[in-house]
């Protein structure tokens, strides 16, 4: 009687682990950013970022979840310094980390193959100033995505997307915020 029970614990456990695998879904990606526009301003800002993005899958059909990433941004700008009557344009380097916390939004939308999607991708969130070099600001990340769900190994996702994302750290205009857009090239493992 006690190994019957033990056998069907097992089985039971062992299904609820096959099932919960399809449920939830976990996403480790990095990728380049590359600006191309801050309103108001001269110059933009490019670097480097990477998430972590846990959530839910609902069938292989979406997918929904929370991130937290890790970004850098640097480059220069041009701004007007001085008065109304004696203005200069002045050079400034922007250097900055950015920590935002977004929700993960995924649809696939077509599929090449079974096992190669196509889908589309919305971010939003903000990213709070969690130290000195630390910017803060809401974001917003929209873009399609490249989904190969290998049978045999990990299964690896492309993105390509355009953000927005607001900085708030000027120390050269206080008050005026950068409103920097930028493309977002990013290769990721989706763990499900």
């Amino acid at each position: 009687m006690h190994n019957k029970l033990v056998y069907f614990l097992l089985f039971l456990f062992s299904f609820l682990h096959v099932q919960s695998q399809n449920k939830f879904y976990t996403l480790i990606q990095g990728g380049a950013n590359i600006g191309f526009a801050n309103e108001g301003y001269k110059g933009t800002f490019s670097g480097y970022s990477t998430s972590l993005i846990f959530g839910k899958n609902y069938n292989d059909r979406a997918y929904l979840g929370l991130g937290i990433g890790s970004e850098r941004l640097k480059g220069e700008y041009e701004k007007l310094e001085g008065n109304k009557i004696n203005t200069e344009i002045v050079s400034a380097e922007y250097t900055q980390d950015l920590m935002p916390i977004f929700i993960d939004a995924r649809l696939p939308i077509g599929e090449f193959s079974t096992f190669s999607k196509l889908g589309i991708l919305a971010n939003a969130g903000y990213a709070p100033s969690v130290g000195v070099r630390y910017d803060r600001g809401f974001l917003f990340r929209t873009g399609f995505f490249y989904l190969f769900d290998n049978p045999q190994g990990l299964a690896w996702t492309l993105s390509g997307a355009y953000a927005y994302q607001e900085l708030t750290r000027n120390r050269i205009d206080l008050g005026k915020h950068f409103q920097h857009q930028q493309f977002n090239i990013s290769i990721g493992i989706l763990l499900k």
